[in-house]
């Protein structure tokens, strides 16, 4: 499997590849909103230093969201870029799903985890984790968040940083930036992948941590 792994929900955008092998080479950094002109010099840079081409991908992963309106959509033609014209097998995670990789064990073990992607105006994006697999979600000002976590949870991703300051310490399990690593996409792509649960092109649709400002049109007088 030479599995192409994308992610720009966020400004700290990242990208793997993996050769049959199984050996990977990933990239990460901070985009200022330039993840189109970004990506696929560095998706072309870990093919180089494994001694690939990007014709030779065989499966491809991508996070669809919640992140960005435009960041989100990058990510998103690009993998439809490499899928399409061979009709390659596609992976579409969850950015949530991705930054709770980390902590599956907490979860199997009955702890809540919430991950947390900023939303814009101050605001979060989140999703409660849990074992019985009954995900709930929102979007919510810290203040707010902090009234609904529980008080065994755990909190992770990007948007932490947030809430520092208006929930315990020891419930915050990510303190530095970037947080998704992308062998976090490779193992939950690499396990679909295993388990047959390709991605259908038709859903393969961008999640955005906040719908797009559409003004409306102005009445005619």
């Amino acid at each position: 499997m030479i599995l192409v792994a994308i992610d720009t929900s966020t400004r700290h955008a990242a990208v793997g590849v993996t050769n049959d092998a199984g050996v990977r080479v990933c990239r990460r950094w901070q985009s200022n909103q330039n993840h189109s002109r970004e990506l696929m010099p560095a998706i072309v840079e870990c093919f180089t230093e494994l001694e690939l081409e990007p014709n030779q991908t065989t499966h491809v992963a991508v996070a669809i969201g919640p992140g960005g309106f435009s960041s989100v959509r990058v990510g998103i033609s690009t993998a439809l870029g490499l899928i399409t014209p061979r009709r390659l097998p596609v992976a579409g995670i969850a950015t949530h799903d991705i930054e709770v990789e980390p902590f599956l064990s907490e979860i199997n073990s009955g702890i809540p985890v919430y991950s947390l992607i900023p939303a814009g105006r101050n605001q979060i994006s989140w999703t409660r984790h849990d074992s019985n697999a009954v995900n709930e979600k929102g979007i919510a000002a810290p203040e707010e968040l902090a009234d609904i976590v529980e008080t065994n949870a755990l909190l992770c991703g990007e948007a932490c940083e947030i809430m520092k300051g208006v929930i315990e310490d020891s419930q915050l399990k990510t303190n530095n930036l970037p947080t998704r690593d992308p062998n976090w996409l490779i193992d939950i792509a690499q396990r679909m992948f295993d388990a047959d649960e390709a991605t259908p092109y038709e859903r393969l649709r961008p999640i955005y941590a906040r719908p797009p400002s559409i003004s409306q049109p102005k009445q005619a007088k």
